[in-house]
């Protein structure tokens, strides 16, 4: 099939669930009037969105007791009645996110349950976003902002619509240390960001695979006694090329989080928020942002430049 056909595919899929599914549809609507607010913190937008209906996910329970007790709501059986599975891949359904966080918010769920890993499955990770040109993917680590560490699952939005994306682009272009090259491919250190970390351009997937397997391994040292290292991953083809972002975590939530009265900022940081679109559920979080908060929020679950090689 040739690769437009995937993005119209996913753009009819989406038509049709926002017409026949009402809770898509209503959340959908909802975003038409989002309140938004773009603050600079140094060279880096952060856009803060005012999102009620991603109470869902910002709240989400995932330490192992309360997995197992919540049925998986990736599995196949237990989707909404109106939520269409499209076959994207033989291993892979496209779902439309019926809390979405942009205007085309589609989430891949492996037909088999298995945990959120990444490092055998990051082919697959390439693939898809092969088939979806247009769309940037994304994957949060299982302590990384997956709602569902249980259930292997990427993420897919129009491309561009983060501002990291724009931002990793300008970099690009002005220059930006190598750490190693693997045939075609090429690995990037970024540093001196709120979100440090590394950028893997490649035209050929098995050199990308080897590079982001050095990078896993690098990590492993930092993983203690977690199934991975935490990160988040972002990653785009365009005109014959990969660019894949990759950033280090330390954290997976602020410890604003958890905290009582005045302190609490109720923020989760997945893929997306790292990707400059920081999402907030309750208003009073909205209205208390400034750039302090959000240099302490990126500094606490992002690395610092040095731990970077």
């Amino acid at each position: 099939m040739e690769l437009k056909k995937y993005n119209e595919l996913a753009a009819a899929l989406l038509a049709r669930q926002q017409h026949d599914w009402p809770l898509l549809a209503a959340n959908y609507k909802a975003l038409e009037s989002v309140e938004v607010k773009n603050i600079t913190v140094g060279s880096e937008t952060i856009r803060v969105q005012y999102n009620p209906a991603r109470i869902f996910s910002s709240a989400a329970k995932v330490d192992p007791e309360s997995i197992q007790r919540r049925p998986c709501f990736l599995c196949a059986s237990h989707l909404f009645p109106e939520q269409e599975k499209l076959a994207i891949h033989p291993l892979y359904w496209l779902l439309c996110n019926p809390y979405p966080i942009f205007r085309e918010h589609f989430t891949l769920p492996s037909r088999h349950h298995k945990p959120q890993l990444i490092r055998r499955h990051f082919p697959d990770f390439l693939r898809l976003a092969k088939y979806l040109t247009g769309y940037t993917l994304f994957y949060n680590g299982p302590h990384c902002g997956a709602s569902a560490p249980d259930h292997l699952h990427f993420q897919a939005v129009t491309s561009g619509v983060m501002p990291l994306e724009q931002e990793v682009a300008a970099r690009l272009s002005q220059g930006l240390p190598i750490v190693k090259h693997e045939g075609s491919a090429v690995l990037y250190s970024m540093t001196g960001y709120l979100r440090n970390g590394f950028v893997l351009r490649t035209s050929v997937a098995r050199d990308a695979l080897r590079l982001f397997d050095y990078l896993y391994t690098y990590l492993l040292r930092y993983a203690g006694a977690e199934e991975e290292p935490r990160m988040n991953l972002l990653a785009l083809y365009n005109r014959g090329e990969w660019l894949v972002i990759l950033i280090p975590r330390r954290a997976h939530r602020p410890w604003q989080y958890s905290a009582s009265g005045d302190d609490c900022f109720f923020v989760s940081p997945g893929a997306a928020d790292i990707g400059g679109c920081l999402v907030v559920p309750r208003r009073e979080d909205f209205e208390k942002v400034t750039v302090g908060l959000l240099k302490s929020v990126y500094e606490q679950v992002c690395w610092s430049g040095d731990q970077l090689p």
